[in-house]
Formats: C-alpha cells, sequence, structure tokens
C-alpha cells in the first residue's frame, strides 16, 4: 500500500533536457522586462521566471490544474524567449556572459540550432564556472540530439574537466551518450557511458542524502541501463551483478524501495536463483549505520537509539493502523518476538500519526490513546515508535507498506522485507531465526571481513 502521495499543481519551474529528469535553473522570478535596453541577464530571467509569474498568480485564483492552460502558458513563455533572443540578437558585438544569456533564451525558445552555436561561441575559450557548465550541459543536449557525438562527447570530457560539476548533470549527459549509441547500434561505447552514468548515479547518492526520491531514481535508472548495456554485449553474468550491486546499495542506503526492485530484476534476469541463499550470505559493512529512529511517543518500550540497541537483532516494521497487509503480519511479528526476545531480537513498530481515523479528525493525544488500545486489542507486546512527521519513511525508502529492515548485532541492514505474501513472511521468519543465531563478530573481525567482501561491479 502507498505510504506517501505526492499532490501536484502549477509546480516548480524547470528546463526539461532530458526524457529521465529535468536540469532546475535558480528560479529569479522578477517583474517583467519593459525596457528593451535590460542588460542580457534581466532579458533571460525575464523569459526564464515567465511561469514562475503566471504559476504564482493562478495559484492566488485557486485555478485547478488545466493542462490546456499549462500548455497555452508555455507557448506564452517560448513566444518571450523568442522576443527576448531577437532584442539580445540585435545588439552589437555580443560576448562574455551576454553570450551565454543569449543561449540560454535559444534554449528556452526551442531553437536548438541556435542554441549550440551561441554556446560554442561562449565555451570558445574554455571557461569555468556554473555557467561554463550549464552551456556545456545544454551543448550535449542538442549535440546529441542533432547526432553530433564527437561534439556531445567532447562536451562532456570538458565538463569533467571544470568545476563546478553535478552528479545529476553527468548522468543526464551520459544518459544521452548511451542513448545515442544505442540507436545506432553500437553497444561497445554505449556500454563504457552506462558506465560512467551508473557511477555518477552513485555519486549522486553519496552526495545527495538528503533527496531520497531522486536518488532512488537515478540508482535504478542507471543500474537497469547498465544491465541492459552488459546484455547487449552478451555478458549476462555481469547485468546480473549490476542489480546485486543495487541490492547491495538498497541494504547500505537503507532504501526498501530499492532493495525490492534489485530482487524483483535478480530474479527475472535468473529465474533459478536461490534468493534466500543470496540474502542470508556473509553482508559488507557500509561507510555509515543505519538511521536512527525519530519519534515523539513510545508505547511500551523505553526511547531507544539504533546505537543503543547494538550487540542486538533489531526489527524495524513500519506499518499504518489503516493497512490490511499490515496487520496480516501482526500474529507473525508477535510470535517472533515471543521466540526471540530472550535471544536479543527487538522489534520496534514504526508509525507516523494520521490526525484523523475512518475521517474522524483526531488530537495528538487521541489518536495515541487510540494506538495504545489498537496495541491491546491485537494482543502485541513488542514496543511502537510513534513520529509526527514521514522522516523516518524517507531515511528507510519505506515508501510501501509493510516494509521491515533487519538489522544485525553488528548495526548493518540485513534484510528488507516487503508485503505480506505467505513466502515473504517465511523469508523474514527464516532470515531473522540466522541473523539472531549468528554471534557478535570482534569488531577487527568484522572490518577485516567487510574489506574482504566489498566489491565492485565490472
Amino acid at each position: 500500500m502507498t505510504r506517501i502521495t505526492h499532490l501536484l499543481r502549477f509546480g516548480c519551474l524547470c528546463i526539461v533536457l532530458l526524457s529521465s529528469g529535468p536540469l532546475c535553473l535558480s528560479q529569479n522570478i522578477e517583474p517583467a522586462v519593459k525596457d528593451e535596453d535590460a542588460p542580457a541577464e534581466r532579458l533571460y530571467n525575464d523569459a526564464n521566471g515567465y511561469l514562475g509569474r503566471r504559476y504564482q498568480e493562478f495559484n492566488k485564483q485557486k485555478l485547478p490544474y488545466d493542462p490546456d492552460l499549462e500548455a497555452k502558458t508555455k507557448l506564452e513563455q517560448r513566444d518571450l524567449a523568442i522576443k527576448n533572443a531577437a532584442i539580445l540578437q540585435s545588439r552589437k558585438s555580443i560576448k562574455g556572459e551576454d553570450l551565454y544569456y543569449l543561449g540560454m533564451l535559444y534554449h528556452l525558445a526551442g531553437n536548438g540550432d541556435a542554441a549550440l552555436e551561441t554556446m560554442h561561441r561562449f565555451l570558445k575559450d574554455d571557461p569555468d564556472g556554473d555557467k561554463a557548465q550549464t552551456a556545456r550541459v545544454v551543448t550535449v543536449f542538442y549535440a546529441a540530439k542533432k547526432d553530433l557525438v564527437s561534439d556531445a562527447e567532447a562536451a562532456v570530457t570538458s565538463y569533467r574537466l571544470h568545476q563546478p560539476q553535478s552528479p545529476d548533470d553527468l548522468f543526464k549527459m551520459e544518459f544521452l551518450l548511451v542513448d545515442f549509441f544505442t540507436r545506432a547500434k553500437k553497444p561497445e561505447p554505449s556500454l563504457e557511458h552506462a558506465k560512467r552514468l551508473y557511477e555518477a548515479a552513485k555519486l549522486f547518492a553519496e552526495t545527495s542524502k538528503t533527496e531520497f526520491g531522486k536518488r532512488d531514481d537515478l540508482l535504478l535508472k542507471g543500474s537497469i541501463v547498465l544491465a541492459d548495456a552488459y546484455l547487449k554485449t552478451q555478458q549476462k553474468e555481469a547485468a546480473i551483478q549490476t542489480f546485486e550491486d543495487l541490492r547491495r546499495l538498497g541494504l547500505s542506503i537503507p532504501s526498501g524501495a530499492l532493495f525490492k526492485q534489485a530482487i524483483a530484476r535478480i530474479a527475472s534476469l535468473n529465474p533459478n536463483v536461490d534468493l534466500h541463499k543470496l540474502a542470508s550470505g556473509a553482508s559488507f559493512a557500509p561507510k555509515e549505520p543505519p538511521p536512527e529512529i525519530i519519534a515523539s511517543e513510545w508505547i511500551d518500550q523505553q526511547p531507544k537509539k539504533l546505537s543503543d540497541l547494538r550487540g542486538q537483532v533489531v526489527l524495524l516494521d513500519f506499518w499504518a493502523f489503516w493497512c490490511g497487509p499490515c496487520r496480516y503480519t501482526f500474529p507473525n511479528l508477535e510470535r517472533w518476538h515471543q521466540t526471540y526476545k530472550n535471544k536479543g531480537l527487538v522489534i520496534l513498530g514504526l508509525t507516523n500519526y494520521q490526525g484523523e481515523i475512518e475521517g474522524k479528525k483526531l488530537t495528538t493525544e487521541e489518536e495515541l490513546a487510540y494506538l495504545r488500545e489498537f496495541k491491546k486489542r491485537n494482543r502485541l507486546s513488542y514496543g511502537f515508535a510513534i513520529a509526527d512527521s514521514n522522516v523516518n519513511d524517507l531515511n528507510y525508502g519505506a515508501f510501501t507498506i509493510p516494509m521491515s529492515f533487519l538489522i544485525d548485532r553488528r548495526g548493518v541492514v540485513r534484510y528488507i522485507s516487503a508485503g505480506a505474501s505467505d513466502s515473504e513472511i517465511a523469508e523474514l521468519g527464516r532470515m531473522i531465526k540466522l541473523v539472531v543465531e549468528e554471534p557478535l563478530e570482534p569488531k577487527s573481525q568484522t572490518n577485516a571481513t567487510a574489506d574482504a567482501q566489498t566489491s565492485k561491479v565490472p
């Protein structure tokens, strides 16, 4: 069941450079330009901020989302970009950053040829900085679109030699090159760029830890593109290892969403794989421990940090009282609690305040009382931790429920269970038994094991 729902009205303005995602540029929503002698930057911001100004007006008028109105507004923005580009182009001796703003106006106007030519002029002296890097991204976009692959590859190489660099931009540019070589039926260069694309996705995950949705999106897309490139070069085992790497990332980040996708894709490539053996194999120690649990209230459990529970096995169960499949898992959770609590297993049921029950609004105190009664009625003796936001869901990539995270005595996430099928419940039970019966390794031995087991995708 879906845990987080995103409701969108008129959204933030983005210039879409790739089908895989937008390049969002900083928005200076300024009043419309009335002076045709305005600086180049002002002319560009005028056109670039047009959607933002109009969407603010629509929201003030409380207009419902209308796709026809959105399309009309985007056409108006394009026309304004054409007009402002013509104003700037008519000036004598355009140079320096004025060329950048002219190129971006052509980009907004959808004039790819003019945008590419203007960005080439701006980049002639191989400048550094934000604007130059954005110009290189735009160059790759239009060069790849026009099948000017040498120009596109040169721009990516130049981007990598300058600062600042964005893993998101690197991902987008490599995606365009993979797409070009795939369409050209050239699998070998496609594979090389797919490897760089996946590395960019992993770099994004390391440097943008709070952008949970985008992180998972880039890692999943990157792994799929790389695995596909391996398959096109007759390297099925390497494709499987790519998803195995994604599975490990899902555990170490941690992200239940990624783990679930990785397991499904490994099984699709190798239907005979022993998922239990795969999951129960010795794990590597991630660079960081799993995120701490954030809760405003605890029921039948003293407030604890995961670091306080090191040396014990912890099962974090994400659930909600309205979730039918969650309730189906309760008897098993209680049985595991009773069986293994004296062997070091700690189960924590993680849920969020909902603010209502069956359409009836509740105060926090009323909902807490309801949860206490709910727990008693369902005869659940393990502890509950209740959050007043979805911060734990985001930190763990728990976007569907029920979802459980099994953490071993070293503080390493060993298994993620998603759903309430009988086979999933049985697998989680086997993993709990296995991890509970494992001895706690000495710290030095744990680190040595982790070093020996860390591996890279070919």
